[in-house]
């Protein structure tokens, strides 16, 4: 009797080990599909958080007062005022993209912290930014929210997937929202300040009776084609930007289309393109701005 209970206890130990051990395996596995989820989430925070677009689209109005004569000097002490309003709407947008973003990637490496953005600030925050409309601040107070609510690192894998659930449409307004500021706003300003500093230096070269004088000319010329370059840079670092926001969108969209699948074994190798695709698009706006 005592062997054969001993036997019991032996054959019972080996078979809870056995189911140890392939919870384990199953769990290492779920952390394992979390990697890329991870990365994805690490590198649009990082990428969204781009600054020198926001503050280089203020300094451009300076710029321009070279370019044209000083009777529109005013207006473009104007339109800085414009623009400061566009900026403080753009920043609420990355910031908004950035945080969701964090808390996606603390989900998925169990580690929550406290969203620590206050509630009350965000709504004073939703009143500067004149330069979104009702359903863009909507957008921006469902992330917020979404975020707040994300505490439990229990079941961690049930809120990930709720969490990108309920946080895709807005995410994808908000995104959609930067897009539209940054295509229809910064780009085009500076489309508009490469024909004028294109047109200043022609104005110069070409005015009648004017004397030819080579190394004049010849500086002029080098001039204009500094000057060129450095607008058509900026505008491809905003281009650059814009695809960057769009990569994030469809990663997302990624995660939202198969986030019954987040955890699972293959989940992580099939995401990763998305994931390549961003950290190429990152990349790549981080070149142009050196």
């Amino acid at each position: 009797m005592i062997n054969l209970s001993h036997d019991r206890v032996i054959k019972r130990g080996f078979r809870l080990a056995i189911a140890t051990a392939a919870l384990m395996a199953a769990g290492m596995s779920g952390c394992a599909s979390f990697k890329e989820v991870r990365t994805f989430a690490s590198l649009s925070a990082n990428a969204a958080s781009y600054e020198t677009l926001t503050r280089d689209y203020i300094g451009a109005l300076d710029r321009r007062k070279q370019y044209q004569p000083e009777k529109f000097h005013g207006d473009l002490e104007t339109m800085k005022i414009r623009r400061e309003a566009q900026r403080t709407s753009l920043d609420l947008l990355q910031q908004t993209v950035a945080d969701y973003m964090q808390g996606l990637g603390n989900l998925a490496a169990g580690d929550i912290r406290t969203f620590d953005r206050s509630l009350g600030n965000l709504s004073t925050s939703l009143n500067n930014a004149t330069l979104l409309d009702r359903n863009e601040k909507e957008a921006i107070g469902a992330l917020s929210t979404l975020l707040a609510r994300t505490v439990t690192t229990l079941y961690r894998q049930h809120e990930m997937k709720q969490l990108i659930h309920d946080g895709n449409q807005p995410l994808q307004d908000v995104i959609a929202a930067a897009r539209k500021i940054v295509k229809r706003g910064i780009v085009a300003d500076l489309q508009t300040e490469s024909a004028l500093a294109g047109r200043y230096y022609d104005n110069f070269m070409l005015a009648p009776g004017n004397p030819v004088e080579p190394v004049a000319m010849a500086l002029a010329k080098e001039a204009r084609v500094e000057a060129l370059e450095r607008v058509d840079n900026r505008i491809r670092g905003a281009q650059r930007y814009d695809a960057v926001l769009e990569k994030i969108a469809g990663g997302h969209q990624y995660l939202y289309d198969h986030r019954d699948r987040v955890g699972q074994d293959d989940f992580g190798r099939q995401f990763k393109p998305a994931v390549d695709e961003l950290r190429t698009a990152y990349r790549s706006l981080l070149d142009v701005s050196r």
